[in-house]
């Protein structure tokens, strides 16, 4: 092959990797923010479930504490009857009542503290999630700069790269050659075409036969017998 064949190929591969290079972060920019803000509605939707868990907490000492209420107001009752008992039997019937209701309240007064202190672990573990919250959202608006930022220059390189590739594409001539370069190019992209070094294939590693050497010197088109991408001999320079 010849050495203006072979650095036209060689310089069209390159820009092809370029392109796919620059398509790339194009590309990676809205993926990076949609990672980052699935992470922040993850973070979200983990603040309201905690948020939830502390409304129940709550709702059950409120409950605890007019259960309690009831205690005590039944105590009072009680103790208004246990005056008026007219027997002994009476007395102690009434008083065991009023012991019962007592129990029933320390019991109450113990869970309503537990429920408390369970309010504060949860309302503590709350703050630390709002907090990785908003850190994410922090990370997110960064994000969102960083590719806003960048996204005019990776356009403007696309366009570039895709102007150059069509000036240098005209290096492959015949109409077999030019098909198989745009059917080549859509489906391997910047592996459309491979290096011919030390006599093999730089993409599958295959011998080229003698009889494509010899076509590669004369520099006609040639297929990869193995892999199918187009061969190029790599500079000398």
């Amino acid at each position: 092959m010849s050495t203006a064949t072979s650095e036209g190929y060689q310089h069209l591969h390159t820009l092809l990797q370029q392109l796919h290079d620059a398509e790339y972060l194009l590309s990676h920019g809205p993926k990076r923010i949609a990672l980052a803000e699935k992470k922040v509605a993850a973070a979200g939707q983990d603040c309201e479930a905690q948020k939830a868990a502390i409304k129940d907490l709550k709702k059950s000492a409120d409950q605890r504490n007019l259960d309690l209420k009831t205690s005590e107001a039944e105590i009072e009752k009680l103790n208004g009857q246990l005056n008026l008992a007219k027997t002994n039997k009476e007395y102690d019937i009434i008083r065991g009542g009023i012991e019962t209701q007592q129990a029933s309240s320390a019991e109450l007064e113990d869970q309503i503290l537990e429920i408390l202190g369970d309010v504060d672990e949860a309302e503590a573990e709350l703050s630390q999630k709002e907090g990785a919250q908003s850190e994410l959202e922090e990370n997110l608006a960064s994000i969102k700069q960083e590719v806003a930022a960048k996204e005019p220059g990776l356009l403007e390189e696309v366009d570039r790269l895709n102007g150059e590739i069509k000036e240098a594409e005209k290096i492959i001539r015949g109409g077999d050659a030019v098909s198989a370069w745009k059917r080549l190019r859509l489906a391997q992209g910047p592996s459309a075409l491979a290096r011919v070094e030390d006599g093999y294939c730089s993409e599958c590693n295959t011998q080229v036969t003698p009889q494509d050497s010899v076509r590669l010197n004369l520099a006609e088109f040639v297929l990869c017998r193995s892999c199918g991408r187009i061969l190029y001999h790599v500079s000398e320079e």
